[in-house]
């Protein structure tokens, strides 16, 4: 499951559309969901998920994102994700991601920061 969720992150920084397209369709399940503080709904759609990926890159050129930490609890994965822009500044996000009986993402939500009191 590392693997995938590893994956599918990676593929936010990916240039070549193909590639990047081709790491998301290994990385999650056929009938996965996606939620984050910036989608107005899950996202159910492979096709939509691909637009919304692909909207880093274009929005953010250079852009990455990967993996920093990754914890799981009885098979539910909690990542720490550094979204990283080309002049270095760096947003962190954590994601609770759930997957199929393939290792593949079924279920991913979200969320900015790290969830630090205010």
């Amino acid at each position: 499951m590392s693997h995938a969720i590893e994956s599918f992150f990676a593929a936010w920084g990916e240039t070549d559309a193909n590639t990047r397209k081709d790491a998301l369709r290994a990385a999650v399940s056929p009938d996965f969901s996606y939620l984050d503080p910036r989608t107005d709904a899950p996202v159910t759609d492979f096709d939509a998920l691909v637009g919304y990926v692909e909207m880093y890159s274009q929005y953010a050129p250079g852009a990455t994102a990967a993996v920093v930490n990754l914890s799981d609890t009885a098979g539910v994965f909690r990542a720490t994700v550094a979204f990283r822009m080309a002049d270095g500044k760096e947003q962190l996000g954590q994601y609770f991601i759930e997957p199929d009986a393939e290792g593949r993402a079924q279920r991913l939500v979200g969320f900015a920061g790290l969830g630090e009191p205010e």
